[in-house]
């Protein structure tokens, strides 16, 4: 083992292409946009920048050996972490996320993974063993693989494993049974808890007989906090949204500082709920 980081984040560096719109189009439907810009982002950069406000963090990532690759990289340098294990793939193009944002600030993404798939276990293990660090943070925009070795790994090495699994996707048990917390939002909650239309607090009882302990977001609803112990409901400050792109990433990066830092889960949550609600109400850009 190296010298200790707080927090590692294994995840995704990509560009995003943000288009403004009046509100999302239905299926089939063409609707104008009125502006178009980019920044930087993907689950991975956003988690780990959030982290590294609060806590030591470095981020295990891939990108392309195109300028993109090498803005994200410096980017996230120059926002405190420690960037050692950020790959640059010879011949990739990097990760890009198309989103579309409404004006009540919701959006929806599509991301085209790039170099950001070319992220391996055998990479990713290095890197862990490599900087030790007490909590680990993952999602599933990187290769399932990728997700399978960070669980057995914490595992193994008896890490703190929190994990975001967005985009939802079937996961095996040994996987979520990992997880402490499972940091999911409503929809993604009714996917692995299998129900749907249940109350919040229903569903995080059922994750928890999957998961260690889970943190489900509700966005204006607030947050609910479950382990053993108990299931909460964390109340959150009501702001006008107006992007709520990577407010979850911003929930999950400061969760996972704070955790690190030894905080109790419904501490942790709090904070991290604080985080998130600042981000969606502050403009951004394009």
């Amino acid at each position: 083992m190296g010298t200790s980081v707080d927090v590692a984040v294994v995840g995704t560096l990509n560009v995003d292409v943000v288009v403004r719109v009046d509100r999302l189009p239905a299926p089939g439907e063409t609707v104008l946009g009125h502006s178009m810009s980019e920044r930087l982002g993907g689950k991975g950069f956003n988690q780990a920048l959030a982290a590294a406000a609060l806590a030591t963090t470095a981020l295990v990532g891939a990108v392309g050996d195109d300028e993109p690759g090498t803005g994200m990289r410096s980017a996230v340098r120059d926002g405190g972490v420690d960037v050692t294990h950020v790959v640059q793939v010879p011949g990739q193009r990097s990760g890009q996320a198309i989103i579309e944002v409404d004006d009540a600030g919701e959006n929806r993404i599509v991301v085209l993974s790039g170099a950001n798939a070319a992220l391996t276990p055998v990479v990713v293990e290095d890197a862990l063993d490599a900087l030790d660090p007490k909590v680990v943070l993952t999602q599933l925009e990187s290769p399932t693989a990728v997700t399978e070795a960070v669980a057995g790994w914490c595992i193994r090495n008896r890490r703190r494993l929190l994990l975001n699994p967005s985009p939802v996707d079937a996961l095996d048990d040994a996987i979520v049974g990992a997880a402490d917390p499972l940091v999911v939002n409503e929809g993604e909650a009714a996917f692995y808890a299998g129900v749907e239309g249940d109350d919040p607090d229903v569903v995080a009882r059922r994750l928890l007989e999957v998961a260690r302990s889970a943190v489900i977001t509700l966005g204006a609803d607030g947050v609910v906090v479950a382990d053993h112990a108990s299931v909460e409901r964390i109340a959150v400050e009501q702001v006008r949204a107006v992007d709520t792109t990577g407010a979850g990433d911003a929930f999950a990066g400061t969760l996972a500082a704070h955790l690190a830092h030894g905080s109790d889960l419904d501490a942790a949550a709090r904070q991290a709920a604080a985080a998130a609600t600042a981000l969606v109400a502050r403009p951004r850009g394009g």
